[in-house]
């Protein structure tokens, strides 16, 4: 009998071996040829939404009330989540603003779809270079770069500059800063967005100007990745400050645009601008 038990016992175990070996084999990761039949997207270029344990906010987000107690003269601000196609916050999101260096994004989406090199639409971008932008502004339609790639994205609050020949003039929204950026993420051709995210990516600590770059979106989010375009202009009539960007592997659009008093120095208008999106990065665990 203990003959017969040892036996049916040793086949238990034979048959459990097997079926862990099985199990195994169906989990393995794939081998050196597998692997190479699959597509490899380098981790700064990849537009799939992060899913990470902070991603969400952890805490209550600011209100529109609050960030505008950081901000003396007109703010308007944006986060959008791309995970749930939700505004997170919406402070004034449909309010016009000089666009200052931030057409430069509809700028690049035309001068990549007219064939222009990537190195000069890289520079415009990384150092926010006004010259590269005001060549391409002249021979690629000028006005009509504007009202073009605005009806394609749906930016319905966009105008060309009522001098045509002052880019910078070109008239935002929050909301449709947005839109231009879930374009780029979700439907702009595969060269094209990989082209302007390597240079917002890589945006310099200064720009062609000599300007300090790294204020708001930059200045403020230290724990995770940022990608970002940012507008500055004095005094028409106002200091405009903006930072707009993508954060947290791409999952949240995030836009502040200001209009500060003339008389504010640039030093303090940054500051402020970097202060809002402080307030905004804490629940999210970004700074």
């Amino acid at each position: 009998m203990r003959r017969r038990n040892a036996m049916v016992l040793a086949g238990t175990c034979a048959a459990a071996v097997v079926a862990m070996l099985a199990v195994a084999a169906a989990v393995r990761p794939p081998g050196p040829a597998e692997a190479g039949s699959l597509p490899v997207v380098p981790p700064s270029l990849t537009t799939s939404v992060a899913t990470t344990a902070t991603a969400a906010p952890a805490q209550a987000l600011p209100t529109g009330v609050e960030l505008a107690h950081l901000m003396p003269g007109k703010l308007s601000v944006l986060v959008h989540d791309r995970e749930t196609g939700r505004d997170l916050v919406s402070h004034r999101p449909d309010a016009p603003y000089p666009a200052a260096a931030l057409v430069k994004l509809l700028i690049a989406l035309e001068a990549l779809r007219q064939g222009e090199p990537a190195g000069a639409v890289a520079e415009m971008l990384s150092r926010s270079d006004d010259a590269i932008a005001s060549r391409l502004w002249a021979e690629l339609g000028g006005p009509a770069i504007v009202t073009g790639w605005a009806a394609r994205i749906g930016m319905t609050s966009t105008r060309p500059p009522a001098d045509p020949g002052r880019w910078g003039s070109t008239v935002v929204t929050a909301a449709d800063l947005a839109r231009c950026y879930r374009y780029l993420l979700d439907a702009a051709p595969v060269a094209t967005r990989q082209i302007v995210l390597r240079a917002l990516d890589s945006t310099a600590r200064r720009g062609a100007d000599g300007s300090e770059q790294l204020f708001g979106v930059p200045a403020a989010v230290t724990a995770t990745d940022w990608a970002v375009n940012q507008g500055w202009s004095c005094c028409d009539p106002d200091r405009t400050l903006h930072t707009s960007g993508v954060v947290a592997g791409r999952r949240y659009v995030v836009v502040v645009l200001t209009a500060q008093p003339a008389a504010t120095s640039r030093a303090d208008g940054t500051q402020r601008v970097t202060a809002v999106v402080k307030a905004l990065s804490r629940p999210f665990g970004w700074s």
